[in-house]
């Protein structure tokens, strides 16, 4: 019966890790968005910094002060300054659809929006190496809710990197396994327009994990997928360049 559940509805449970995390997190944090009307106000960094970033470059983009902007510190290259905190992440453009002036309200759904977009992605990696995939919901909510990700919450910007990062591992699981081309080049340049400074860790991480994966019998690399992923690496970086 559950084997014909998975053919009948494969997307079953991709639906049930986002679904599952996004009420998870909004189980933890709705209690404090009641508490102080509507806001997220947590701490240091994230009520000094973070809110007013956000409020900040959305309205610069709609201004059109994107080249020098003179609101911040006594003046400054926008890009320069923002591609570390907002510029590359999907879910401040999102922001953006709505005034800047809703940043505060909106900080807790995009939270919750996160932690639900890194269980998906990671349960979409995770899943090629179990039989069973209540397995893979189970390991997409433990990297989601990672003590990582509950640390730092008060760095919006961490969360996106932890919630693409995944992108990596199944760009270049699909173009080994499947010789499938060009998922690698786009996962790069994603995080790499992410987050910068993050991005060198997991071009260290990815390093790691290629080098493991190769000791791995059911990890078919030759010199052509060697050199593709290479050049797909090299591909992603150059299109991230757009920020990076």
């Amino acid at each position: 019966m559950k084997q014909t559940l998975q053919n009948r509805f494969p997307r079953r449970w991709l639906l049930l890790a986002f679904v599952l995390n996004f009420a998870i997190a909004a189980a933890a944090l709705l209690p404090y968005m009641i508490r102080d009307g509507g806001l997220l106000l947590v701490a240091a960094d994230f009520d000094a910094e973070q809110l007013s970033y956000n409020m900040l470059c959305n309205n610069a983009i709609k201004s059109g002060e994107v080249l020098w902007n003179w609101r911040i510190d006594i003046g400054s290259d926008f890009v320069s300054s923002f591609s570390f905190y907002t510029l590359g992440s999907p879910f401040f453009w999102l922001m953006c659809l709505f005034p800047a002036s809703w940043a505060p309200y909106l900080m807790a759904p995009i939270y919750m929006l996160k932690f639900a977009t890194a269980a998906v992605i990671a349960y979409a990696y995770l899943k090629r190496f179990v039989k069973n995939k209540d397995y893979a919901v189970i390991g997409a909510l433990l990297y989601a809710f990672s003590g990582f990700q509950i640390y730092n919450i008060f760095f919006n910007q961490f969360h996106e990197v932890v919630a693409f990062f995944p992108l990596l591992l199944i760009g270049m699981e699909e173009l080994v396994q499947n010789n499938r081309r060009g998922q690698f080049a786009l996962a790069v340049a994603i995080n790499c327009m992410m987050n910068y400074f993050m991005f060198a860790g997991q071009v260290a991480f990815c390093i790691m994990y290629f080098m493991f994966r190769c000791t791995k019998r059911s990890f078919r690399i030759n010199l052509k997928n060697f050199l593709c992923l290479a050049v797909e690496a090299v591909l992603g970086v150059l299109i991230g360049s757009v920020l990076f």
